[in-house]
């Protein structure tokens, strides 16, 4: 199952050494989290701030997983 879509970042949490475990709300498909490989580590880190405006790719074998997110910033708005 994939799908592509815009969603603003709602949280980003560290998941294992250099994963990252992300929840965005998105357009189509509502609030979806999914796991990004190398997402925080120092040069993804900025991408995945609160309120970043993101294009995701989200993958997974079936819908009830949590699936990986491939994603590029869109619109800087991280929170002062």
């Amino acid at each position: 199952m994939n799908w592509t879509d815009e969603g603003i970042v709602l949280s980003a949490r560290k998941h294992g050494e250099s994963a990252a475990i992300v929840t965005l709300l998105t357009r189509d498909n509502g609030r979806h989290a999914g796991l990004v490989r190398g997402g925080s580590g120092s040069r993804a880190r900025g991408i995945y701030q609160t309120g970043n405006l993101v294009s995701a790719e989200w993958r997974a074998r079936l819908s009830e997983h949590l699936g990986t997110y491939t994603c590029e910033l869109l619109q800087p708005n991280a929170a002062l």
